[in-house]
C-alpha cells in the first residue's frame, strides 16, 4: 500500500471510515453530514470492517501512535484528509446551502464555508455576499480579517511565497492589480466596506484598493463610472481607456494632458487634443504617416520617442541629424537595430543607449568598459543588461540601489534562490 495514495472515494458508499485528528476545510458537523449523504459511517475507533483511515490535523499523541500502528499493519488504506474533504465538497448543493445560511443567519458556519478552498468560485462569491461586516472595516475585527484573508489567499497565486499578504490592505490592492478579473473586481467592490467607500469616500486606508480598481483594464464600466468623481486622473491613465468622451468633456487641463499621453486614446480624441498638446500626441499616440508628416517640422524630437515609428519614419528623423532627435531615437525601445548601431558607433549617445532595453549584450559590455558614470547608472537600471554586468555594478555603492531595484535582476535572484536581499 502507498501512503496517501489516490483512490476512488465513491467506493466507500455503504462502508465505515475512521478519522484520526480534526477536520480541516469542513467543520466536523458538515464533514459528518456529507459522509451520511454518501451512506458512509464515521467510527469513533478502529474496528473490523473499517474501509479507510483518514489522517486529519491536530492529531494528539494517542492518535499519532494509533495511526502509526495501523499504517504498519498495511491492511487498510490511510490517506490525508485533504483529498476526502475535496471529494465531499463536490457533493455540496449550492442552492440548498445558500438557503440554509440565509434562514439560519449562522455567520460562524458561513465563515467556515468562505474559508473552504474546495468550494467553487461561483459559490464562494455568493457566500461572500451573505457575510455581515457589522458596519466595520475589512480588518477591523478578527472575523472580518479572516474573511478578507480568505478572499485574498483564494485568488492570490503562489501565496506561500508571499507570506502575510492576505492580512494587509496592500495585499488586496495587489491582488486586484496582478490577478483581477471583472468578476473578482466586481465582487470586491460589493463588499460592504468598499461599497460604502465608493458612495461616501472617507477611509484613506482603502485608497490603494480603489486606485487599483480604477487602473485595471478588467474593471467594469459601471464601476468605472462610480470611480469617476474621485479618480478621474487615474482613469485618464487607464489602458484601455473607458469613458473617454466623458473625460474629455471635463475640459480639465491635467486630465487632457494625461489623455494625450495615453496610447489607447481614440483617433478622434487625438485629433481633438493635438492642437493643444502636439508634443504629447507626437510622443505617445500611434502614428499614421499623415500625422507624422504634419508634426515632423516642429515636433521632430517628440516624434523620435514614439515607439510606433516605422523604420522609414526612424530613418527620416535620423536624416535630420539633430542632437535632440538622435538622443530620443537612442532611447527608443522600438528603434531598428541597424540605426541603433549607427548611433552607438557615433559615440555621442552612450547614456541614452545604455538605458535602452533594445541594447545588445555586446553593446552593454562595451558601454560598461567605458566606465562612464552616467552610462553605468543607466546600465544598472536597464533590464536588458546581462546579469554578469549587473553583479559587477552591484558591487559599487554608486549603482547598488539601481541594480537591486532592477526588475530583471530581482527576478534572476528569486529564480535561482541565491538569498540576496533585493
Amino acid at each position: 500500500m502507498e501512503y496517501n495514495a489516490q483512490m476512488n472515494y465513491d467506493e466507500l458508499c455503504g462502508k465505515s471510515i475512521l478519522l484520526l485528528g480534526k477536520t480541516r476545510s469542513l467543520n466536523f458537523e458538515e464533514f459528518e453530514t456529507l459522509l451520511k449523504l454518501h451512506n458512509i459511517t464515521l467510527c469513533a475507533q478502529y474496528e473490523e470492517g473499517v474501509a479507510l483511515i483518514i489522517e486529519g490535523k491536530l492529531m494528539n499523541p494517542l492518535e499519532q501512535d494509533e495511526g502509526a500502528r495501523l499504517y504498519a499493519m498495511d491492511t487498510v488504506p490511510l490517506v490525508a484528509i485533504e483529498g476526502v474533504e475535496q471529494w465531499l465538497c463536490g457533493s455540496i448543493e449550492p442552492n440548498r446551502l445558500l438557503m440554509s445560511l440565509k434562514l439560519s443567519h449562522d455567520q460562524e458556519r458561513l465563515v467556515d464555508f468562505i474559508q473552504n478552498r474546495y468550494i467553487s468560485d461561483e459559490l464562494f462569491f455568493k457566500l461572500l455576499k451573505l457575510y455581515d461586516w457589522q458596519g466595520e472595516g475589512l480588518f477591523d475585527n478578527d472575523t472580518n480579517r479572516d474573511v478578507t484573508a480568505a478572499l485574498i489567499s483564494r485568488f492570490y497565486q503562489d501565496i506561500e511565497r508571499n507570506h502575510n499578504v492576505q492580512y494587509a490592505m496592500s495585499g488586496l490592492a495587489h491582488l486586484i492589480q496582478k490577478y483581477g478579473t471583472t468578476l473578482l473586481i466586481d465582487a470586491i467592490s460589493e463588499l460592504s466596506p468598499i461599497a460604502r467607500e465608493l458612495k461616501h469616500p472617507s477611509d484613506r486606508t482603502l485608497a490603494g484598493v480603489l486606485d487599483a480598481m480604477a487602473l485595471h483594464p478588467q474593471t467594469s464600466e459601471k464601476l468605472v463610472r462610480m470611480l469617476l468623481n474621485e479618480r478621474s486622473e487615474l482613469l485618464a491613465r487607464r489602458i484601455p481607456l473607458a469613458l473617454e468622451s466623458v473625460l474629455l468633456g471635463l475640459k480639465n487641463e491635467t486630465i487632457d494632458q494625461l489623455l494625450a499621453c495615453n496610447e489607447s486614446l481614440s483617433a478622434q480624441g487625438a485629433d481633438a487634443l493635438e492642437e493643444m498638446y502636439p508634443n504629447l500626441i507626437g510622443s505617445f499616440f500611434p502614428l499614421t504617416e499623415e500625422r507624422f508628416n504634419r508634426l515632423l517640422k516642429e515636433y521632430s524630437a517628440a516624434l523620435a520617442s514614439n515607439t510606433t515609428l516605422t523604420p522609414l519614419m526612424q530613418q527620416t528623423l535620423m536624416d535630420l541629424d539633430e542632437v535632440s532627435v538622435n538622443v530620443a531615437l537612442a532611447s527608443n525601445v522600438s528603434i531598428v537595430p541597424s540605426l541603433l548601431a549607427k548611433l552607438y558607433e557615433s559615440g555621442r549617445y552612450t547614456t541614452a543607449i545604455a538605458g535602452n532595453s533594445a541594447v545588445t549584450p555586446q553593446q552593454c559590455e562595451a558601454l560598461w568598459r567605458l566606465n562612464d558614470p552616467l552610462a553605468l547608472h543607466a546600465l544598472a537600471s536597464n533590464p536588458s543588461t546581462p546579469v554578469e554586468i549587473l553583479y559587477q555594478l552591484g558591487l559599487d555603492s554608486r549603482y547598488e540601489r539601481s541594480v537591486k531595484t532592477n526588475a530583471a535582476f530581482g527576478k534572476h535572484i528569486q529564480t535561482h534562490n541565491l538569498g540576496w536581499q533585493v
